[in-house]
């Protein structure tokens, strides 16, 4: 038992927990401390070792929330252990929410206390002397630290934020802190909520607002969201912070989320010559004094609709943003040369995007799902890589989860836990179809929320473009929010798409559908293609490779083969997946070229697929031309190929009624095969039809020399005899 023992005391070690000398392994929870000086108790963990070791922990000081563990056992769970182990988890979760009321209510009675005791401080503070703001209300404790009371909509008291004369912040242990605030002024006209007490005091000092603080970013949507429920008619402005020197600018992007959540307006402050440090409206204030600070509000307050979100939306305008927005610019000096982040190395790369090309057939989705799976199980890429563990994400807009994905992804041996399928969105109550141009902002806090997602997959990623998919300009400005998405969160963006028809021979990144732009904003493309000729085993082989990366290489592949399959698990269900097979060489063109994923003269589909496909569909009865060129094209193959197929397989072509109410119909050949050499027949004293001289009847019948039409170019149809 000493390695799951280990494995947990690293991963508490990973959240800044101090694992105890000796771990209680009872399914308790247990209180111990944390890496601070002051952080003694301020974790929690429950660890049981019966059956398959499992557990979780939680550090109340780094605000990541309660997380679940289970030892590395190298494979994925039974249906038992299963079942075991979440009635375990539910079990814990139960102690820690009766442990969670009791420190909340814990805390709320003793900030409760040090508030009455607490006398009312000076605007002489060193802190406010310091940040050049006034006491709205606060008070100061006996050794001289400020205190900020942190109270929700009701006005209940539930926390403290403490604040020392250098600027050190804390906030009392167990305390309640989401949805909870600290105002200053009457609401009148607008309500601005912000971070931070500095932020606050100097918008209120400045342009006169009233003030709502959310005392830190990862609060402002909860105290927003609590003040638009107590304040529906008031005009609300979210006051950013704006963290221009940290990755993914984290105060933007919480101030913009939450503008978004209940269609406010968002303010930013407009440095004239920004210095480091220089984030908030506090720093506006001290450096370019208050009318800088109520310019930026009034700007950004005038844009303010002051209406829900889906109502702001539909305005010709843009959303009600300040547009008085400074403009980043970070010397490379002060950047730290970095590594490419790679999930699997060459291929799929953390934070970038990538394309997944190929011509219908060739099981893109199902290489992606294979891929998917090999990153929730932490199991072996086709190189024999290792992979780490983490969660997928999926938009599907073409596959049903339940009947086609799952079973995919089960199949594929996928810890299923750990994907996560985009199904929709929910705006003002009632349920929507997800929209990339709206709903990035949402997108990411749940991603968020779920953590470590290594992989999101769009399939197909034309549907994330809102325009005209073969307009470059439009592509780009749809596709950039996902590419920022993927950045921001440090997950790879996979996109799926289709090869353009008639484009054989070209370059591959050239073939994808629609506007070069798929293949220009990707950073890795990779493509999928079947071979022309057909094994020894009746199968034909397939090809997985690079055609292009500015990150890495851009040659070589994998072959595949894809199965299908009846899951052990579930009697009946039927699904396909990956069999990777040995490494090639060489470039994608290279090895497209000797694989027939565009058919004879790249015009789509391979004849033997084409073949198939109308002996399947004849099979039973003769088609009109028009039913049989209509399910051609949404087959993906084109009429040309069809036509070469029809001939290989002798299909023949007849003219059933008259004037314009007939029509050429196409049935499979039920007669012996007729030399193509008329000179090599026995009988050479016959007519041209030969043996077959009593179908000549049948022909004249068929024209109406009264009605004589010129035939489309759909049914002319070539007859060898």
């Amino acid at each position: 038992m000493n390695e799951p023992i280990e494995q947990f005391k690293a991963a508490l070690a990973e959240r800044g927990i101090i694992p105890p000398d000796k771990l209680i392994a009872d399914g308790a929870l247990h209180r111990c401390d944390v890496e601070d000086k002051r952080g003694k108790g301020d974790a929690a963990y429950v660890l049981h070792l019966d059956g398959i070791a499992a557990g979780g922990f939680e550090n109340w000081r780094d605000g990541f929330g309660w997380q679940n563990w289970r030892a590395d056992i190298g494979r994925a769970l039974t249906p038992a252990e299963e079942a075991a182990q979440q009635a375990a988890i539910q079990t814990a979760r139960d102690e820690r929410k009766a442990e969670d009321i009791k420190r909340k209510t814990e805390a709320r009675e003793v900030c409760a206390h040090t508030w009455n005791k607490a006398k009312p401080a000076s605007n002489e503070h060193p802190y406010l002397v310091r940040k050049g703001v006034q006491s709205h209300g606060l008070r100061v404790t006996g050794n001289g630290r400020l205190l900020i009371p942190m109270r929700d909509a009701s006005g209940t008291l539930h926390s403290l934020q403490f604040i020392d004369g250098d600027g050190t912040k804390r906030f009392k242990t167990g305390g309640k802190k989401q949805g909870c605030y600290f105002p200053i002024g009457k609401p009148e006209g607008v309500l601005c909520v912000c971070e931070g007490y500095a932020t606050g005091a100097s918008i209120h000092e400045s342009a006169g607002y009233a003030v709502a603080i959310a005392f830190d970013a990862g609060n402002l949507e909860s105290v927003a969201k609590a003040l638009r429920q107590k304040l529906p008619d008031v005009r609300m402005m979210i006051c950013a912070d704006d963290d221009w020197q940290t990755e993914g600018n984290p105060g933007l992007t919480k101030a913009r989320a939450a503008a978004e959540s209940i269609g406010a307006g968002l303010s930013l402050p407009v440095f004239e010559a920004r210095e480091t440090g220089d984030t908030d409206f506090n720093d506006l204030h001290q450096k370019q004094g208050a009318e800088a600070v109520r310019a930026a509000i009034e700007v950004a307050a005038n844009l303010s609709t002051g209406q829900p979100a889906s109502v702001a939306q539909g305005a010709t305008d843009a959303p009600a943003t300040c547009r008085a927005i400074s403009v980043n610019l970070v010397c490379a000096s002060t950047l730290k040369p970095e590594p490419i982040d790679w999930l699997w190395n060459g291929w799929l790369a953390a934070g970038k995007m990538h394309i997944l090309g190929g011509a219908p057939g060739t099981g893109k989705t199902t290489i992606a799902l294979s891929l998917a799976a090999i990153l929730t199980c932490g199991g072996w890429f086709p190189d024999g890589t290792r992979a780490k563990q983490g969660n997928v994400v999926i938009w599907s807009g073409e596959d049903d989860p339940q009947d086609t994905l799952v079973p995919r992804l089960t199949l594929s041996g996928a810890d299923c836990r750990k994907v996560h399928f985009i199904t929709g969105a929910i705006e003002c109550n009632e349920r929507r179809g997800f929209d990339p141009s709206r709903d990035i902002e949402p997108l990411r806090r749940e991603l968020a929320t779920i953590g470590d997602v290594r992989l999101l997959i769009i399939d197909p990623i034309v549907s994330a473009v809102s325009g005209d998919s073969h307009k470059n300009a439009e592509v780009r400005r749809s596709l950039q929010p996902l590419a920022d998405l993927a950045l921001s969160l440090r997950c790879a963006l996979l996109g799926i798409t289709h090869f353009s028809k008639g484009t054989g021979g070209r370059d591959p990144t050239e073939r994808i559908t629609g506007s070069l732009a798929f293949g220009a904003l990707a950073r890795v493309v990779m493509v999928a293609a079947k071979h022309q000729e057909e094994g020894e085993d009746g199968k034909a082989g397939r090809i997985f490779c690079r055609a292009k990366s500015n990150i890495g290489v851009d040659d070589g592949g994998f072959r595949y083969d894809l199965r299908q399959e009846e899951l052990a698990t579930f009697p009946g269900v039927v699904a396909s997946s990956v069999v990777w097979g040995e490494a090639v060489e060489g470039a994608a063109r290279e090895l497209l070229a000797v694989a027939d994923d565009a058919g004879e003269g790249g015009e789509g589909g391979t004849l033997a697929d084409v073949k198939r496909f109308l002996s399947d569909l004849l099979a039973d009865a003769p088609l009109p031309v028009k039913v049989i060129k209509a399910d051609a094209d949404g087959a993906g193959y084109s009429w040309a190929s069809v036509r070469r197929a029809q001939k290989s397989l002798e299909i023949e072509a007849v003219k059933e009624g008259f004037g314009k109410s007939g029509g050429w119909v196409w049935k499979l050949p039920n007669l012996p095969k007729v030399l193509k050499n008329l000179k090599d027949a026995q009988q050479n004293n016959v007519s041209t039809l030969g043996k077959f001289e009593h179908l000549k009847e049948k022909l004249t019948e068929n024209v109406n020399p009264e009605n004589t039409q010129k035939q489309s170019d759909d049914d002319i149809i070539e007859v060898t005899i």
